[in-house]
């Protein structure tokens, strides 16, 4: 059972930019074996890939919550978190879209994370919500464009290739949608590699992106650790050795202790290649910020500028205190 439909986040996410989340169902589909979403402070179901749980009546709460509200402003809404907004499940159920319906009437922007080619079922209503709002955001996931390396980390979700031909589709057939590349997460020793790095970023050139972010550090915590050391063992046993120098432990089945993301060094040097890569192919590595037309605009532009400096200093392992 769950009693709210849109979470209000303490601050604004400084990378996806969002103020809001909806989560349409709790659990995925897609079960990707390094997601993030098995971790033990989601309180999921174990099986959390086959137990989907539909949230009914999502679209009425989020329309009561929204109209019924006093403080709350028009601010970026992510549907994502713990699970894709267009897993399979939703050709049936329709939570997601519903949602956004309810968005479109309360004028909230709107940023869509998914893996999913069912996003462009709602490219319609998408397009409506970015030119009445000004902006609207699509980020799809791609880990690699190793199609054997992306069967073993995303079983069930579409090929990289696909992936990437949504981001063509959606920005040949859409004016107000923002659509880019997610590289998150960055999955060390299978998705690293320079020739990886360098297809990704050219790639996502290619397709029309309008940024590719990354996270190029991997997060290993309790039961999502384990789960995919184990995955790791059975697939590329000789990796395991790696992941113990690069996150500080020794491999147990029954427990993970090492730490939550890799050495300082690698992440800077990931970052450093990735940033001189974009810099070739002259394509962003940060989503450009929603940008409310009332009181809020300057502090707004102000702070994107900022955090996005702060940004890139701290993944390049300078200072990042501006102040």
């Amino acid at each position: 059972m769950f009693k709210s439909i849109l979470n209000k986040n303490k601050y604004i996410d400084s990378w996806f930019w969002d103020r809001y989340t909806i989560n349409s169902y709790n659990g995925c589909q897609f079960g990707c074996v390094y997601c993030d979403a098995r971790s033990e402070k989601y309180h999921l179901p174990t099986d959390f890939e086959n137990d989907i749980v539909v949230k009914k009546d999502a679209a009425l709460m989020l329309d009561k919550r929204l109209t019924n509200a006093r403080t709350l402003l028009p601010d970026v809404v992510a549907l994502s978190g713990t699970s894709d907004p267009y897993q399979p499940i939703e050709a049936k159920f329709k939570n997601t879209r519903q949602c956004l319906e309810v968005l479109k009437k309360h004028r909230y922007p709107v940023h869509i994370i998914t893996k999913s080619r069912l996003v462009l079922r709602d490219l319609d209503l998408l397009e409506e919500i970015g030119k009445q709002t000004t902006w609207c955001t699509i980020s799809i996931t791609i880990t690699t464009t190793n199609s054997e390396i992306a069967r073993f980390l995303e079983k069930r979700a579409p090929l990289p290739q696909i992936r990437f031909a949504m981001i063509k589709t959606i920005k040949e057939k859409t004016e107000n949608i923002q659509a880019g590349v997610l590289f998150i997460p960055v999955v060390p020793y299978l998705c690293d590699s320079d020739e990886i790095l360098e297809e990704m970023v050219k790639k996502s050139k290619e397709v029309g992106a309008d940024y590719i972010l990354i996270a190029g550090g991997m997060t290993m915590r309790d039961l999502q650790a384990k789960w995919f050391l184990k995955h790791l063992k059975e697939r590329y046993p000789e990796l395991i050795e790696r992941y113990e120098e690069l996150y500080n432990f020794k491999y147990n089945p029954d427990f993970y202790d090492g730490d939550y993301e890799p050495t300082k060094d690698y992440i800077i040097n990931l970052h450093k290649k990735i940033f001189a890569l974009c810099e070739k192919y002259k394509i962003a590595y940060r989503i450009k910020r929603f940008i409310p037309q009332d009181f809020r605009k300057k502090s707004y532009l102000v702070a994107e500028n900022l955090l996005n400096d702060a940004y890139h200093r701290q993944v390049c392992g300078s200072n990042y205190n501006l102040f």
